[in-house]
């Protein structure tokens, strides 16, 4: 079930609004690990949360300076 990886985007986006960078990165990549997994099993179903959460991540590499990781997500 994708809502583990709702739950964490939600709160890596709380987390970003208050500024509190590091949790919200911990808890892309863990929603990020997430959609991966259910991905592999039901790629049409899943890929759109994979899609979502790297939408998510990205700009917030960007604003850590993870010029690579930015690069890569």
């Amino acid at each position: 079930m994708p809502y583990v990886a709702i739950t964490l985007n939600e709160l890596g986006i709380l987390d970003s609004g208050q500024n509190r960078m590091e949790d919200a990165r911990k808890e892309f990549e863990e929603a990020l690990r997430t959609c991966r997994r259910l991905a592999q099993k039901d790629s049409e179903t899943y890929l759109p949360y994979v899609a979502m959460t790297l939408d998510h991540l990205a700009p917030l590499a960007s604003v850590q300076k993870r010029k690579k990781e930015t690069r890569k997500e």
